[in-house]
């Protein structure tokens, strides 16, 4: 009988090597000893570390991308909603695809590669589809904010991405509870920036401020 393959553990195993030691300190050989085979059997699977790289990357961007697209879809929910799942989601995909979501996060942009240039464009699409969220939620005024739209969505997947510093996926409620603690500070800052940048810029606050 053919032997079961050994793919998805290697994959795994690779996704941890790069988190805790990086991409430039991990080798094939301390990959394979993570599931018990030898340097020359992982060239049975791949033919170079970068190919291992974008196989644990791969998998959390096309995850979310498709996630992204079933949420710009959504014409039916308001943008406070939408916005609420789409980090729900964020925090999901970084428990589900843990360590490799952060991994792309980590490397993805220093691999100077032709095979990994469709993230990038991955990249940009997310961007895009954060800004115009909320510049819907401007215009329909659920939203009140200083500066362009932009600014926020960089501020707010800033805010998500810097979670490869300190998450560790818990149980699913418990990850969700977290989404939605997450949700709520980037919600108050759309709801009262607008007010408290006239404060900061010496006019008066159109919110109330408490001492």
């Amino acid at each position: 009988m053919p032997r079961p393959s050994r793919w998805p553990e290697l994959v795994r195993a690779a996704g941890e090597e790069f988190r805790e030691h990086g991409y430039d300190n991990a080798t094939l050989e301390s990959i394979g000893a993570r599931v018990g085979i030898l340097k020359g059997s992982v060239y049975n699977y791949v033919g170079s570390k970068e190919e291992l790289l974008l196989a644990v990357v791969e998998q959390p961007a096309r995850a979310l991308l498709a996630e992204l697209d079933r949420l710009r879809a959504d014409t039916g929910s308001s943008v406070a909603v939408r916005l609420r799942e789409l980090i729900r989601t964020q925090v999901r995909i970084f428990a589900d695809y843990h360590p490799a979501a952060f991994v792309y996060l980590q490397h993805v942009g220093k691999v100077r590669s032709p095979a990994f240039a469709q993230f990038a464009e991955m990249d940009r699409r997310y961007i895009s589809a954060v800004e115009s969220l909320l510049a819907e939620g401007v215009a329909n005024r659920e939203f009140s904010f200083a500066g362009p739209p932009p600014l926020a969505a960089r501020a707010i997947v800033g805010m998500l991405d810097w979670m490869q510093h300190w998450f560790v996926p818990q149980d699913p409620q418990a990850d969700a509870q977290l989404a939605d603690q997450l949700f709520a500070l980037a919600l108050g800052g759309l709801f009262a920036a607008g007010g408290v940048h006239g404060l900061a810029t010496g006019g008066r606050p159109t919110v109330p401020v408490r001492d």
